[in-house]
């Protein structure tokens, strides 16, 4: 809900007497400001942010860059910036969030010390990890969690490694996207309400983003920047394929749990043939699967970036050299038979629902 609709609603149950001046008062403070002074008071923040950090940074520099100095430098910021991200405020939350990433860098890079980066990536992977996880436990504002989720499941995947684990890494990323998002109705009642949010956030965009290096041999390059070119060949052309259509299954399976059987076996039999039609297109069977369950979960931010995400992946099949035009057309026709022939079965069965 925008915040001319809050308003409006607050002063509705005001003039119903609903909630008294006091209380309408006090959840009008809650309100946040316009989309445009939002996105001013955060530029505003992050160019105030760099002026704090570079007059931080040019006396520091006198007593060196010793990992100890970037420990204690990177200490006082992160403690900083947990003080910003509480105020419910856009320009304290934007400034503490840059703190908070200039910070966590200096941490990590004080661990590592003077090391080849490269060849202590899993130390520097763990250090991370546990510094962004912990940055979650504070309270804070959403974009602050959201950004550590998403730094968190960054190191996650330098753990995985290379090869097979990097992509069975993906697949649990999509299941994960799939399951919290479902399951929002549980955790939206909960007083930590925004962790498990941000969380659902920070697994949906690395799902979608996992989709479009890991789900093909077409990501050329990308791959061997995400080290995936120690995968076997069929981990790439099975393994993610497989796990991604399971995950569809899973959710179709999940969503039609109360339909009767033939109705739900006929939707899984659908559901199966996407995930087959679309075998060499593994990103449109993540995009599915996530449109269902943020569809279900009512959130149209994520709706519509998963039709887009979709939109996307097309784009990249038509583009992948690894397949003939033939191969092309046959996948997305049989996808597109698939849909059709699922929609006509909705159709019957609502016609004689009612």
């Amino acid at each position: 809900m925008n915040a001319s609709l809050q308003a409006d609603l607050l002063e509705g149950l005001r003039t119903a007497g609903i909630i008294g001046p006091e209380d309408a008062a006090e959840l009008a403070a809650e309100v946040p400001p316009p989309w445009w002074l939002a996105i001013s008071q955060g530029i505003a923040a992050w160019i105030a942010s760099l002026m704090i950090l570079s007059s931080f940074f040019v006396p520091l520099m006198a007593f060196g860059d010793g990992p100890l100095v970037r420990g204690l430098s990177g200490a006082v910021l992160t403690a900083a910036a947990i003080w910003l991200v509480r105020r419910d405020e856009v320009f304290a939350s934007q400034m503490g969030l840059a703190l908070s990433l200039a910070g966590q860098a200096l941490l990590v890079s004080a661990v590592a010390g003077d090391g080849d980066w490269l060849r202590d990536a899993t130390l520097i992977a763990a250090t991370g990890l546990l510094i962004a996880t912990g940055m979650l436990v504070p309270k804070s504002d959403f974009l602050h969690r959201s950004a550590c989720a998403l730094l968190a499941l960054s190191y996650l995947a330098v753990l995985a490694g290379q090869g097979n684990w990097l992509v069975a890494y993906a697949v649990l990323l999509a299941a994960a996207a799939v399951a919290l998002w479902l399951r929002r109705s549980d955790w939206a009642g909960w007083p930590i309400a925004s962790l498990p949010k941000a969380v659902a956030h920070a697994t949906t965009v690395g799902a979608l983003v996992a989709a479009w290096f890991v789900g093909g041999e077409a990501a050329g390059g990308a791959l061997t920047w995400l080290g995936t070119h120690g995968a076997a060949p069929q981990a790439l052309q099975t393994l993610y394929p497989a796990g991604v259509g399971l995950v569809l299954l899973a959710t179709v399976g999940w969503l039609s749990r109360d339909a009767a059987g033939l109705y739900r076996a006929l939707w899984l039999l659908a559901a199966a043939g996407i995930a087959l039609a679309a075998w060499r297109a593994p990103g449109l069977v993540v995009s599915a699967a996530i449109l269902l369950a943020v569809f279900q979960a009512c959130h149209r931010p994520w709706i519509a970036m998963a039709l887009l995400a979709a939109l996307l992946y097309l784009g990249r099949l038509y583009y992948d050299l690894d397949s003939t035009l033939l191969v092309k057309s046959i996948s997305l026709a049989v996808t597109g038979l698939a849909l059709l022939g699922l929609r006509f079965v909705l159709r019957r069965w609502a016609g004689a629902v009612t």
